[in-house]
């Protein structure tokens, strides 16, 4: 699916930025790893994403090449 007004918003935080782009009248996929601050949004921005002009993805991003805490590799 390709959608023309399509915003990435990679660390949803509080939602912020995503209610910004959201008025703009952009649609939004927003990643967000912190459970909680998930739930705020999901609470928050219940009928957008009802509308399906938002979806948010809880986790995160990562480059499976990438070194991280601990010296591990994913």
């Amino acid at each position: 699916m390709k959608k023309k007004n399509l915003i990435y918003d990679v660390g949803l935080h509080k939602g912020e930025d995503t209610d910004f782009y959201l008025k703009k009248g952009f649609d939004v996929v927003a990643f967000e790893a912190n459970p909680d601050l998930v739930k705020h949004c999901k609470e928050r921005f219940a009928s957008e994403i009802q509308t399906g002009q938002l979806m948010i993805v809880e986790g995160a991003i990562i480059d499976f090449g990438t070194n991280i805490a601990g010296g591990g590799i994913l």
